[in-house]
C-alpha cells in the first residue's frame, strides 16, 4: 500500500525525469546536473516536443532518500521543478534502520511503500529521462529494469544519462552486456545500448537531450549497436 500525499498528482500532467544512485556516496555532480536541468528548463521555451514544451511542467523523481537522491530532490528544488520522491518504510519488526530510511527535506511530493510492496514501488518509477549516477545492489537493479523497460516497449525509446568516467560504466555494464551479445541471448534487442549515454559535463548531455528532441538522436530499433553497452564520446567536450 502507498500513502501519497496531495500534490503528487502533479506528476501525472509532468514529463518526469529521475535521479537513481546512491544513498552512502553523493559524488561531486551536483553542479553539473544544476545545470543539466537548467539548460533543459531554456530549451522548453522553444521547444515543441510533446514531452519538452513551455505547456509541459517538469517534474524530477528520486527514492527520496540521502546522497545522491538529496542531490536529486535538491536541485529540482532550486530550481522550482516539481520534487518528488518514492520513499520505502524500511522499518522491521526489531525497528532496524537503513541509510535509505533517512528522507532528505527537499521533497515537495511523496508516495511511502511498505517494504512487501518495494516491487510495485519500483513500477511507480515510470520516468521519461531516467538519470544514473554511481551507486550501488539498488541502482544495479533499477538499471536493469530501464532496459527491461525499453526492450518490451514499456518506455519508449529515450535517452538515459549516465553520470561519471566511462571506465566506471564499463565495470558496471559492459561485461554483462557483451556476455549476452556473444552467447546469442540478446538477439533482436542489441539496440537497447543506444538509449544509454555516458556523460561527465551537463554540456554533453544537454546535447544528447538537444538532438533527440530534434528528432536526430540515433535510438531506438533502427539505431545502431554500442559494443560496450552504452554510448559514449571519446573526448570531453
Amino acid at each position: 500500500m502507498a500513502i501519497q500525499t496531495r500534490p503528487f498528482f502533479l506528476i501525472l500532467s509532468s514529463t518526469v525525469f529521475g535521479v537513481y544512485g546512491s544513498n552512502l556516496v553523493a559524488g561531486n555532480f551536483e553542479e553539473e546536473l544544476f545545470a543539466l536541468m537548467q539548460g533543459l528548463l531554456d530549451i522548453q521555451l522553444h521547444s515543441s516536443h510533446p514531452l519538452l514544451n513551455a505547456k509541459t511542467p517538469l517534474a524530477l523523481l528520486t527514492g527520496g532518500g540521502p546522497g545522491v537522491m538529496e542531490i536529486g530532490n535538491r536541485v529540482a528544488k532550486n530550481l522550482s521543478i516539481l520534487s518528488c520522491a518514492n520513499i520505502v518504510d524500511f522499518r522491521q519488526k526489531d525497528q532496524t534502520i537503513v541509510n535509505e530510511q533517512l528522507q532528505n527535506s527537499y521533497i515537495d511530493a511523496k508516495m511511502t511503500y511498505r517494504i512487501d510492496k518495494l516491487v510495485e514501488r519500483q513500477a511507480d518509477f515510470d520516468l521519461d529521462f531516467p538519470i544514473f549516477l554511481a551507486g550501488g545492489i539498488g541502482t544495479d537493479f533499477e538499471y536493469t529494469l530501464e532496459e527491461v523497460r525499453r526492450k518490451v516497449g514499456a518506455a519508449g525509446a529515450t535517452p538515459v544519462l549516465l553520470f561519471g568516467e566511462v571506465e566506471y560504466w564499463r565495470q558496471k555494464i559492459t561485461s554483462r552486456f557483451k556476455c549476452n551479445l556473444n552467447g546469442g541471448t540478446i538477439v533482436g534487442s542489441e539496440w537497447v545500448s543506444n538509449c544509454f549515454y555516458c556523460i561527465q559535463t551537463a554540456k554533453q548531455g544537454l546535447s544528447i537531450y538537444q538532438d533527440f528532441f530534434q528528432g536526430k538522436l540515433p535510438i531506438g530499433k533502427n539505431g545502431p549497436v554500442y559494443e560496450e553497452g552504452f554510448f559514449f564520446f571519446s573526448k570531453k567536450k
